[in-house]
Order: structure tokens, then C-alpha cells, then sequence
């Protein structure tokens, strides 16, 4: 029963892995994608972000991929991000098969296990969420197998754990890499390291758990220098620049606990919120439990950051699937609709590269049909920002609706005009008379107009709907 339910789950995040080429957030092109594009002489440096300039961001995921793309030889970016995605799907899923083995036994009947069994291979984000190039699915790959290794074989009631050295060992290096990949899985570590000591009653043999750990972190040190050129510690430029120098700040500051609204802001709204209120009914049912030692501290200290978004406590999203059958709440009806909302939500993300204000669909069209590259007006309304997966060429006119109409007129026009609008009618004869839609983002008829309608009642954290669309400009001889 476990082999087959982890079968399926598997296949899900391969399918993920095909189809969901789009990101969840920005940072997955430009924090991680755009370094490797930039080391292999796919980009100019003038791309990277300024965290790359203030030397804050650690290497070590960037180096990895690299390396697989030196080993397969691709150079296409769109290949190369499927390469990454599907490797990095195979680690989560990899995990997650080391969670389950982990905490099943520690179940008292079949029927909880069952339910532990299901909620944790066939949650409807995990596919999606095990697919992205993010340091947050890098950090939660990485600790929660070093969760489970450490934790085989432990017996709860009471608590008792006794790992060998080489599962210390083997924990401790990949703690060290999801350091390395997110600092902020140091709060993971720490509630884990705790838990060992006053829980599981481990003293001396900790010690094992740090050395292989610090390891890895000077390994990293010596990434980072390979990929900056220069020595540098970006922990500490990290923690100074956001911290210290208030950087994060920069990017919006929410209330303590604000968590509880931003985290169901998406698809998967009625799970997420039930999720949240067995995770408090399981904190204070199970005072003990390691699940509880580690994820109550991490969910926390990002509450008391100012500077909040739901990714951040991404990396304790395989751990949060033990808090239903650790909460004892069970509601048949309820748990059934629930599953039927999450498994729909679940294969339309496998299905279909949703995310949010991403235009990377746009940008496939562009590499697939464009040659990869854009030279076209753009209207003022348009985000003139640089674009995850840009072309070799990315030549962007931004002017006046008048303005473009007069080039037209004059013959002087760009053979291109992008817009964030299926339909376009600017009121201006002398533009909309002389374009013609070649392509668009919108999935399928009347979705634009549905999008109107959610636009016009969304309000933050929810984002608003945009299609990208590429129109031709045909000059005034040939639109007659």
C-alpha cells in the first residue's frame, strides 16, 4: 500500500515537473536560474539582481545545478529549467518517501496510517511546491530527509531515539545544505538539534551531527567563492543587509501573525485553512513530538520578521502533512470535500503552468516561435521590467498609445506590439485599426472577461489577473 501510494504521488511530480514551467515566485528565475544562465554564458552579468552586487545569496544551489547542465550539455534555458525541476522534484519526492518510512510506524492503528499515508503522498500543493527551483524547496528537501534519517527508528510514549553515527553523519551534511540553500532552515536545525537533546535524551554523540554539517558550510564558503570571485561570508551580508539595514523591509512589512491570512491567499484556500487549525490544535495536543519542536519555532520566528510572504515557511511543508493525524480531529464529510478541492487543484497545477503575473508562457512563445527574440512597442500600462526566461534579445519601446499611431502613420513603425490584454482597444483609430493578434496568454475563450470580473473584487494578498498578447503591426498600405 505505502509503495503504491508513493508510486503515484511519484508520477504526479514528474508530471508536475513537464508541465508547470512557470514559477511561483520571481526568485526562482532571478535569484537562482539567472546565476546559472549568467555562469554559463547565457546572459550578460547587467541581468542579476542586486543581491548578486551585495554578495547575499549563497552559490551552493546554483552550483549544483550547473553542474547537472555541464553534465547534460544543454544550453536551451527552457530544457535546462526542466532538467532542474524534474531533479529537484526527484530529491522532494525522495523526502518525502524518507518521511513516510519515518513517522508510519509511530501510527497506533491501520486506519491513521492510511490517513497519514494519503494526506502526506497526495496533498494537492506538494507536486507543484516539490518542483520549484526555490532555495525554499532545496532547504525543505534537504532537512526533512535529514529529519527522517536522524529520527528512524524512534519510538514515541514515551519518546526514545538512538541513531547510529553514519545516520548523525549523513544528517548533519544535509542540514549543512539546506543551510546553505536558506539560512532560515537554521531555525529547522535548531528545533531538531533540541529536540534530540531534551527529548531524546542525546548528549555527547550530538556532537556528530555538527561536524558534517559545519562541513558542508565550508564547503559552501569555497562555492561561494567560485561563484562571486571573491572571498565573502553572504550569512553574514545576508543577515546585515536584511536585519540590520532593514532591506526586507523594502519589500513590505505585515503584522505579527499575519501568516494566518497570507498563507490561504491561493488556490487551495479551504485545505490551507483547515491545515493552519489542526497545526495549533497539534501543537497543543503533542508538546513533545519532534514534528512539533521543529516547525512551532520556525513558524514563530518568521511571524516576528516584519517582512513576510507564504514561501518562507515553505521548507516545513512535508513536516506540516503529520499535523492532521497528530491533531485527532477527525470530520468525515469534511476531510472527503476537502481531499476532492485539493486532488482538483493538485492535477490542474500538474496540468497547466499556472503562477501569478508570470507571463513565462509569453516568453515560451517568444523562444519557441520569435526565435527567441522581441523587438516591439509596448503601451504605458505595460511592466517594462526585465522578464524571466528574456530572449537573446529583449528590445522593448515603451510610448504613448499617439505616439505609436504616428510612427505607424509615417512608416516607421516596430513590427511588433505587446500588451497585458488579449483585447485590445485603446480609442486611438490609428493604432487599433493597424494591429492584428498574433498570440496570447488567455487559456481559453472568455477567460479574459472572467478575469475582469475577478480583478474588479481581488484585493491583496490576492493578485490580479493578466494575459499577455503579441500584436502585429500591419502598415497603413496592408490594413486595408
Amino acid at each position: 500500500m505505502t509503495r503504491a501510494y508513493l508510486l503515484l504521488s511519484l508520477a504526479i511530480v514528474c508530471i508536475t515537473a513537464v508541465m508547470s514551467y512557470a514559477y511561483f515566485h520571481i526568485d526562482e528565475n532571478f535569484q537562482i536560474l539567472e546565476w546559472v544562465w549568467w555562469k554559463l554564458g547565457l546572459t550578460e552579468k547587467w541581468t542579476l539582481p542586486w543581491e548578486h552586487t551585495e554578495r547575499i545569496r549563497p552559490w551552493m544551489q546554483v552550483f549544483l545545478y550547473y553542474c547537472i547542465a555541464k553534465a547534460t550539455g544543454l544550453r536551451d534555458t527552457f530544457k535546462l529549467a526542466f532538467v532542474f525541476r524534474l531533479v529537484t522534484g526527484l530529491a522532494s519526492w525522495g523526502a518525502l518517501a524518507l518521511f513516510v518510512k519515518t513517522t508510519l510506524p509511530w501510527l497506533s492503528d491501520d486506519r491513521e496510517r492510511l490517513l497519514h499515508l494519503r494526506v502526506a503522498t497526495l496533498l494537492g500543493f506538494l507536486p507543484y511546491l516539490f518542483v520549484r527551483t526555490s532555495s525554499e524547496t532545496m532547504a525543505m528537501a534537504a532537512f526533512t530527509a535529514a529529519w527522517a534519517v536522524v529520527l528512524h527508528g524512534a519510538t514515541p510514549k514515551p519518546w526514545s531515539v538512538s541513531p547510529s553515527v553514519g545516520r548523525l553523519a549523513i544528517a548533519g551534511a544535509l542540514i549543512g545544505l539546506a543551510f546553505e540553500a536558506r539560512y532560515q532552515s537554521a531555525f529547522l536545525s535548531l528545533g531538531l538539534v533540541a529536540w534530540l537533546v531534551v527529548v531524546g535524551r542525546m548528549r555527547a554523540r550530538i556532537v556528530v551531527l555538527f561536524v558534517p554539517a559545519l562541513a558542508v558550510v565550508a564547503l559552501g564558503a569555497l562555492v561561494d567563492r567560485w561563484g562571486y570571485g571573491e572571498w565573502t561570508f553572504p550569512a553574514w551580508t545576508y543577515l546585515k543587509a536584511n536585519l540590520v539595514e532593514g532591506a526586507a523591509a523594502m519589500f513590505g512589512s505585515e503584522p505579527p501573525f499575519a501568516y494566518l491570512w497570507l498563507l490561504p491567499a491561493n488556490i487551495f484556500f479551504p485545505v490551507v485553512v483547515a491545515l493552519i487549525v489542526l497545526a495549533i490544535v497539534a501543537w497543543v495536543r503533542n508538546p513533545r513530538h519532534p514534528v512539533t519542536w521543529t516547525t512551532l519555532p520556525f513558524f514563530l520566528v518568521h511571524n516576528v520578521l516584519s517582512h513576510k510572504e507564504e514561501r518562507f515557511l515553505f521548507p516545513m511543508a512535508i513536516l506540516a502533512t503529520a499535523f492532521v493525524t497528530m491533531s485527532r480531529i477527525r470530520r468525515p464529510v469534511i476531510g472527503w470535500a476537502l481531499a476532492g478541492w485539493s486532488t482538483v487543484m493538485m492535477v490542474l497545477l500538474a496540468l497547466w503552468p499556472i503562477g501569478w503575473h508570470h507571463h513565462v508562457r509569453f516568453q515560451r512563445y517568444v523562444h519557441d516561435a520569435q526565435n527567441d527574440e522581441l523587438r516591439a512597442f509596448a503601451l504605458p500600462e505595460y511592466d517594462l521590467g526585465l522578464p524571466a526566461f528574456h530572449g537573446r534579445a529583449y528590445d522593448i519601446e515603451k510610448l504613448p498609445h499617439e505616439d505609436i499611431a504616428r510612427r505607424i502613420e509615417a512608416g516607421h513603425a516596430r513590427s511588433f506590439l505587446v500588451a497585458d490584454t488579449p483585447r485590445l482597444h485603446t480609442g486611438v483609430a490609428g493604432l487599433d485599426s493597424h494591429v492584428s493578434l498574433v498570440w496570447s496568454e488567455e487559456p481559453f475563450a472568455g477567460a479574459y472577461e472572467l478575469a475582469q470580473r475577478y480583478d474588479a473584487i481581488a484585493k491583496p494578498p490576492l493578485r490580479p489577473l493578466r494575459f499577455r498578447a503579441l500584436y502585429r503591426i500591419d502598415p497603413p498600405a496592408a490594413s486595408h
